[in-house]
């Protein structure tokens, strides 16, 4: 799981959750938690391609109409 930004503004997304899914052939849920609608649920079921660059923009696209709680410290611009 990626949460937004805790404590300070957040730039960069972490890997981690799609190297693991990568290697182990799992895919990625698209979780969300839309705070100023009080929604949540999945957008997407994503499998990794191996191109981390594309699928991190692929994967970022879903977020962009969802509002963070603390939307100034959440970013979903390319690094």
């Amino acid at each position: 799981m990626t949460p937004e930004g805790t404590r300070q503004k957040v730039t960069y997304w972490k890997r981690g959750f799609y190297y693991i899914a990568q290697k182990a052939n799992v895919p990625v849920i698209l979780g969300f938690m839309d705070y100023k609608k009080k929604v949540c649920g999945i957008k997407h079921i994503f499998k990794p391609s191996g191109d981390i660059e594309a699928d991190m923009k692929k994967i970022k696209s879903y977020y962009k109409n969802v509002s963070a709680k603390y939307p100034e410290k959440f970013s979903i611009k390319e690094e």
